[in-house]
């Protein structure tokens, strides 16, 4: 019983002295990463000397997305009849002539800044009320709808909106009031054959009032080609349309490819004009360098750190993270938040509408 119970002692001890032995070896690990990272920031900040060239353009930084997002990417058509559907027109074209910035920006200066209004880090969102039900927002669990809204360079394939519902709709809040541009629609990247349930055509509408019974459309008859594998591919608006200024739109598919029952959509963008200034940040300052640091550095090497951290894609995206941990931004979520108050509160709700057996 005595050499029992000094065994017990013993094991209690060697896991006692286990235990703190690794608590300092976190500890160390924690300062070495710390360290490394601030190592990390301070070359980054000796090296980033502007050169005298750039500087002389500062002016025309606002001027980002206008110029390099759309302008560069987008061949507008021609004035047509309102009566003629609008066409898709693919991403990749023949090489346009060379652009007159000063000619472009005075142009834009006067009709306003070109924008994705869509973009879910502007503080578009979308109306799940008037929307089609999909597999992005569960009865239990988290509402992860947003991430059709944002927008990244390569959707990745396994985040797509999905519903089964015939002809479904997408209902989004704008992030602002623009004049409509074009709107486009973007598949993740496949192999040979383009995916089932990829979208083929569909149309746009302005919602004119909340619950988007009143509408205006837009374009018609829009289709996504089986051509350019995982471009982004535009339909513009008709410069004809007496369209005011809008803050909500309704996507409308109508078919798919492959006649599947489900259809999938990975990236929708709406293009438009605001006269709302538009901040670009340029350069990452010293906190967001230690947030991406210590962001890259839980992903790889302490996965328990990494799933307690603040990680959602606002975090991710807003501090530009994404060239340091390209998997990081993939695998992220839309903040859980408000998807968490809701479940509670429907549990919430569903114990204080029971009956009570009396």
């Amino acid at each position: 019983m005595i050499l029992e119970i000094l065994l017990i002692i013993s094991l209690i001890m060697i896991f006692y002295r286990l235990h703190t032995i690794y608590n300092q070896n976190n500890q160390v690990i924690e300062m070495v990463s710390s360290i490394n990272s601030r190592m990390i920031i301070l070359e980054r900040k000796t090296v980033s000397v502007k050169p005298n060239e750039e500087r002389k353009y500062e002016d025309l930084k606002p001027m980002e997305h206008s110029i390099d997002d759309v302008l560069k990417n987008m061949r507008m058509e021609q004035p047509i009849n309102d009566l003629n559907p609008s066409k898709t027109e693919e991403l990749i074209t023949p090489a346009p002539p060379p652009l007159n910035l000063s000619n472009n920006i005075s142009n834009i200066s006067k009709k306003g800044l070109i924008l994705n209004a869509a973009d879910y880090l502007r503080g578009a969102s979308v109306d799940n009320a008037h929307s089609s039900r999909s597999n992005l927002n569960p009865i239990i669990g988290y509402d992860q709808t947003n991430l059709v809204l944002l927008d990244r360079p390569q959707p990745p394939t396994h985040k797509a909106w999905c519903s089964n519902e015939h002809n479904p709709v997408l209902t989004i809040n704008l992030a602002k009031y623009i004049k409509p541009i074009s709107v486009s629609y973007q598949h993740s990247k496949w192999t040979h054959d383009i995916p089932m349930s990829t979208p083929r055509t569909y149309d746009v509408v302005a919602c004119l009032d909340f619950y988007c019974q009143n509408w205006k459309p837009l374009v018609s008859n829009c289709e996504y080609s089986s051509q350019s594998i995982g471009a982004e591919q535009f339909c513009n608006i008709s410069f004809h349309l007496n369209v005011p200024l809008i803050g909500k739109v309704q996507f409308r598919f109508k078919e798919n490819y492959g006649d599947s029952k489900m259809t999938c959509v990975h990236l929708v963008r709406v293009y438009g004009e605001t006269d709302t200034p538009v901040q670009v940040q340029t350069t990452k300052n010293l906190g967001s360098e230690e947030t991406c640091a210590d962001l890259k550095y839980y992903y790889y090497n302490s996965y328990f750190k990494y799933t307690f951290a603040k990680k959602n894609c606002s975090v991710l995206y807003e501090n530009d993270c994404c060239s340091d941990c390209p998997e990081c931004c993939e695998e992220c979520t839309i903040s859980l938040l408000i998807t968490f108050t809701k479940f509670c509160m429907s549990g919430w709700m569903s114990r204080a509408f029971t009956p009570t057996q009396s």
